[in-house]
């Protein structure tokens, strides 16, 4: 019993040593992303059918900026994304930079959140959609939660792009139908 006290003691100073959150620094991220159309429950069923359909990858470079407890972390990214529509997968790459404010919470969480840039570098969207793909600039936002043990993190987040992305589906459905890009992200990082 008295062993396991000073494992834990141990552990527990250990934890705390590598809890505390680095100040300002350079650092690393990758990821995976989940593209979402906003229709939650087909989305979920369709990831049973088929769970790498929309699965996408995202890797780049952040700067923090930390003062006590608040940070600014302004990143560049290079992402990519692709969903099925039911007529043919859409996929794009784009530069992504999310410009986040944190807050670290008990050492170890962080609460992130701000707004997010998009440059278009390639967009694919299949024929039958007859797509007005729009402007190559977008803005958004993103928000999520973080746990950072020393130098590593992982973050949780959630994005929506807030420019309307028209696809017409006139000969299709006889209607116009638009959706909002949205994704769950989930990265990993690394602070030198």
């Amino acid at each position: 019993m008295k062993n396991l006290l000073i494992i834990l003691f141990v552990f527990g100073l250990t934890i705390q040593a590598f809890a505390q959150h680095k100040g300002s620094g350079f650092g690393l991220k990758a990821g995976a992303n989940y593209n979402t159309s906003g229709k939650y429950f087909q989305d979920a069923g369709a990831i049973w059918e088929e769970p790498g359909g929309s699965v996408g990858y995202q890797f780049g470079a952040f700067y923090k900026f930390a003062s006590y407890d608040i940070f600014l972390r302004p990143e560049l990214l290079y992402t990519h994304n692709k969903f099925e529509t039911g007529m043919g997968e859409v996929s794009y790459d784009r530069l992504d930079a999310p410009v986040m404010v944190g807050l670290h919470m008990f050492k170890i969480f962080s609460l992130v959140g701000g707004p997010s840039f998009h440059y278009a570098l390639k967009e694919r969207f299949p024929e039958a959609l007859g797509v007005d793909s729009g402007s190559k600039v977008d803005f958004g936002y993103q928000f999520g939660l973080g746990i950072n043990i020393g130098p590593a993190g992982l973050d949780l987040r959630y994005e929506r792009v807030l420019n309307d992305q028209k696809i017409t589906l006139d000969e299709v459905l006889k209607r116009k139908d638009s959706f909002k890009s949205e994704q769950v992200i989930l990265a990993l990082s690394f602070q030198f």
